[in-house]
């Protein structure tokens, strides 16, 4: 589904100094694969998922889409960043609804989806508020509604839990593997929890940085549906995050 070839990134930082962000990465994702990017700060997560987004051009090698060289952003990605990035002058409502009407979709359609969605995220109430209204950990969930509205065939998500509290986070995993379950959508997500990684995860590529690298790919080996409260107490799930985290914790000690 995607392929990444021989991908390299450099920068020119603001004092004109050369900077290598991503060296010599080659990763594959399989249709239907969630797949979590790890490491500590500075190792080119984030830069990656926008490559692959289409929203900044690679240095060097390539990315593909089931054969076709990724130019710039498209309707099969589904990115939800960091940043809301929601229309202050739309409702909540046609703040979710709004890529359905790009597709031409009725009014009536677009609205029933999104009010679906809104359930879902919890957020049923408040169709009518705009951004402004909302708190932060709101307006996530709302630009999380509103990239699934379109059913794109790939979600690129960045830390798109990392402002919710707790119990939304919580939360809002397991609708997202709810929907993964259902879908089947490839999944490239990109975190800094680990216990999060293990749990959604098919498999989880760790990175190491300066440059940013891939070091090591590891399979989740756990069954699915999963239940966060079983796996609490299940040995192999401990054990995935003790040994990812302490490879975290060398790459960041190595690099201080």
């Amino acid at each position: 589904m995607i392929a990444i070839e021989n991908l390299s990134k450099r920068f020119r930082t603001a004092g004109g100094r050369d900077h290598l962000a991503l060296s010599d990465i080659n990763l594959d994702l399989k249709r239907g694969e969630f797949v979590s990017i790890i490491g500590p700060s500075g190792c080119g997560k984030s830069t990656l998922l926008y490559i692959v987004g289409g929203f900044i051009a690679a240095s060097q090698g390539s990315v593909r889409i089931e054969g076709k060289p990724v130019t710039g952003p498209g309707p099969d990605r589904g990115p939800v960043f960091q940043e809301f990035a929601l229309f202050a002058w739309k409702t909540v409502l046609q703040n979710v609804a709004y890529g359905l009407r790009l597709q031409r979709k009725s009014k009536v359609e677009a609205e029933a989806r999104a009010r679906g969605l809104l359930r879902m995220v919890g957020l049923e109430g408040y169709a009518n508020f705009y951004p402004k209204e909302l708190s932060g950990g709101m307006k996530q969930r709302v630009a999380i509604a509103r990239t699934l509205a379109y059913d794109p065939q790939i979600l690129l998500m960045d830390e798109p839990f990392g402002a919710l509290d707790a119990h939304v986070r919580t939360h809002l995993q397991r609708d997202l593997l709810r929907i993964w379950e259902d879908h089947r959508k490839t999944v490239m997500f990109v975190t800094h929890s680990v216990e999060e990684a293990v749990y959604l995860s098919d498999r989880i590529v760790v990175m190491a940085s300066h440059p940013g690298r891939i070091a090591r790919e590891i399979t989740i080996e756990l069954d699915r549906p999963r239940e966060r409260a079983e796996l609490m107490f299940n040995r192999r799930y401990q054990e995935y995050v003790t040994q990812i985290e302490g490879m975290i914790d060398a790459f960041e000690v190595s690099a201080a």
